[in-house]
């Protein structure tokens, strides 16, 4: 028998202290294209919140940010969230390509409009999950 065996250590608290490392380990490799919003506990009470949006189109349509900030805008007036992590699934390498890079774009605009900060970006690809910074928003004032 041939092939490449991984040894993993045992996983310890440490490595999930972050609320990031925690949803890498629930998320895992990906199995198909899905984008997630997590929303982390509020300071202002409330429990945290995860919404998977699995009925997307691979490129995100021009009026992606517009739709996305009715989701996101919404959830953050009724529960006071303040925070947003995005995870996209898609099989494929750990780092984002022109795709992921425009759904991100797309989001990052939509929580720029509705007040909310994204936090960070989350890649599960085809061997695991990767965390990436946000993009900056490209909103224009019209």
């Amino acid at each position: 028998m041939t092939g490449a065996y991984r040894t993993y250590r045992p996983a310890t608290a440490d490595d999930f202290e972050r609320l990031e490392a925690r949803i890498a380990s629930v998320l895992g490799p990906a199995i198909r294209w899905q984008l997630w919003l997590f929303f982390p506990p509020s300071a202002f009470g409330g429990d945290g919140l995860s919404m998977p949006c699995d009925d997307l189109p691979r490129r995100p349509p021009a009026d992606a940010a517009d739709v996305l900030f009715t989701v996101i805008g919404g959830i953050a007036r009724r529960t006071a969230h303040t925070e947003l992590i995005l995870a996209l699934e898609r099989r494929g390498s750990p780092d984002p390509g022109r795709l992921d890079r425009d759904w991100m774009r797309a989001v990052a605009d939509a929580c720029e409009r509705a007040g909310v900060h994204l936090r960070s970006v989350l890649i599960s690809h085809t061997r695991g999950v990767r965390e990436h910074s946000p993009p900056e928003p490209t909103l224009t004032e019209a």
